[in-house]
């Protein structure tokens, strides 16, 4: 094993205090505040109203901005049952509608379903998770119209928590597949479709009484489903990425998350055209009254590209939303995002 693995392994079992007893987790994991009771059934419907507002430009060309009135309603309903303090099975259903006022082409129906289960003993939990997924969207950010993805997640782990720090170990696969919808979207599938399967392991530490020092690395394999006609061009990659970061919640008036690292991305037959630099994402919330909140958040990703002479594109992007309470479940928010796509070559 390198010696880089091994060092990697015995900083993130040290954050593990072995011996310690397990701090509870249920009823944090799985909260019944705001629930009701159906049957064996803990039950929580909600409804969203979310990004309505006016859109300046909802395709990416800058020469011929293109605005309209988008609204995105969202109804879902999450409901889960306990068994003897011990086990616990839950799922998830939301649907959403994206509405444009003009632009009619580009409204959608989107649907994504969620199931886990988890069992506590002594001193951790296992937990085995399945996700299915349809949306409309880009499937990057260069592309100027929407297709449907359709992703398959199952994943499977164990986690153990002591009072002050915990160590997880998490096993997944997920299966991305698009349909082009429009002619000039033929390719896409041929330049996404793919599997990923990844192993990650997490380590957290309580340093100060309201902030976790956190440690993760990840290995994934990514195969695409189909090969490239062009010899040597495949782009089946593996990556892996070391992130240290911080979760803290100081005080009543703040708390957030930061995350950074390096992504090492390396395509079988293209190692020239593969990634090693810095990633990270960073959220910030800021309680301004005990109505209004101030939420600040930056990312920094590698992704996936159908772009020409290119395997993956930069994504770099900071917004901030601000919210207001109306009541005791309902909100108002007004936001801003922006980002900024880098590629490596130059594009055909």
């Amino acid at each position: 094993m390198p010696v880089r693995r091994i060092v990697l392994l015995t900083l993130l079992v040290a954050l593990a205090p072995l011996g310690e007893e397990m701090a509870a987790t249920l009823e944090q994991d799985f909260p019944t505040v705001g629930t009701f009771r159906w049957g064996p059934f803990r039950v929580r419907p909600f409804f969203l109203l979310r990004a309505t507002g006016y859109d300046s430009n909802v395709f990416l060309e800058d020469g011929t901005a293109t605005s309209d009135f988008t609204s995105a309603p969202e109804l879902g309903i999450r409901l889960f049952s306990l068994f003897k303090n011990r086990g616990v099975v839950q799922v998830e259903e939301i649907l959403d509608y994206v509405w444009y006022a003009h632009n009619d082409e580009l409204s959608q129906l989107n649907n994504a379903f969620q199931a886990r289960a988890a069992y506590y003993m002594k001193r951790g939990l296992v937990f085995a998770e399945l996700r299915t997924l349809s949306l409309r969207e880009r499937p990057s950010t260069e592309i100027d119209y929407r297709i449907r993805r359709r992703e398959r997640f199952f994943g499977a782990g164990w986690r153990f928590v002591w009072p002050r720090s915990s160590l997880q170990f998490r096993l997944g696969r997920d299966n991305f597949d698009y349909e082009p919808g429009v002619e000039a979207g033929q390719n896409i599938p041929v330049a996404l479709n793919r599997l990923e399967k990844v192993i990650t392991v997490t380590g957290s530490k309580r340093i100060l009484p309201k902030t976790d020092f956190l440690m993760e690395w990840e290995g994934r394999r990514i195969d695409f489903d189909t090969e490239s006609p062009i010899p040597g061009e495949d782009d089946d990659s593996s990556s892996r990425r070391f992130s240290v970061g911080f979760l803290f919640d100081p005080s009543a008036f703040i708390k957030g998350s930061l995350k950074v690292g390096i992504l090492r991305l390396e395509p079988d037959n293209r190692p020239d055209h593969g990634y090693d630099g810095r990633v990270g994402e960073a959220v910030l919330l800021y309680r301004l009254t005990g109505l209004t909140t101030l939420e600040m958040r930056a990312q920094r990703q590698a992704l996936f590209t159908t772009a020409l002479n290119n395997v993956y594109l930069l994504d770099q992007g900071y917004g901030a939303t601000l919210a207001q309470a109306v009541a005791d479940r309902v909100a108002g928010e007004i936001g801003i995002d922006r980002e900024k796509v880098t590629f490596p070559n130059e594009t055909q």
